[in-house]
């Protein structure tokens, strides 16, 4: 009975040794080829494109000055917005914001944006948020790896994949992800849409 025990035991960890060693071999593939293979681009990581706000206008505006010094980079969205095209982006940035654009960017589609939405968590909605938007961030990044990444719509938790896939990395952070007046929420333990009562208490 023992024996066939430490034999089923042996066997398991063979089967998660090998699955782990698996993973960490596809992840470190896909972080190679993305090295290897980066763009004479820049990506502008910002999954809701389709908002109206001054955090798009801020990205219209930098991708002009991006056309306008280096015209011979292409200029990337990582956009969750699925109905988003370089003609109506390009448009959109005209008609919404008065910004014209050189030509229209390229769009990357990104599939997993709700992993930043708060209504997947919750509970610890900013902490999930900042782990959702690494995997957000790494869908993007796989697909395709540019040499300058921008984020302008304040996903820190990013910055660090986006070095290990060997960009460089800037950032615009409109609204940060913790401020002073939520940390005084928390530490006077108001329950709000971001503080929820169980947690509060």
């Amino acid at each position: 009975m023992l024996e066939v025990m430490a034999v089923g035991i042996r066997f398991l960890c063979w089967v998660l040794i090998c699955s782990i060693t698996s993973l960490l071999l596809n992840f470190l593939s896909v972080i190679i080829k993305g090295r290897i293979n980066r763009k004479k681009s820049v990506g502008f990581f910002h999954p809701y494109t389709n908002d109206g706000g001054g955090g798009e206008r801020v990205l219209w505006c930098a991708v002009k000055a991006f056309q306008e010094v280096n015209g011979n980079l292409d200029c990337i969205i990582y956009t969750g917005d699925h109905d988003a095209s370089p003609e109506s982006l390009l448009a959109r940035a005209i008609d919404r914001f008065g910004v014209k654009l050189l030509q229209p960017p390229q769009v990357v589609h990104l599939y997993k944006r709700k992993w930043i939405e708060e209504r997947t968590y919750p509970r610890f909605t900013m902490v999930g948020q900042s782990f959702g938007s690494v995997y957000l961030c790494w869908e993007a990044l796989s697909k395709h790896t540019p040499l300058v990444y921008i984020d302008t719509s304040g996903y820190a938790f990013t910055y660090p994949l986006a070095r290990v896939f060997g960009c460089k990395v800037l950032c615009y952070t409109h609204y940060p992800t913790i401020s002073s007046d939520m940390v005084s929420r928390v530490r006077q333990r108001d329950p709000m849409y971001n503080n929820d009562p169980l947690i509060a208490k």
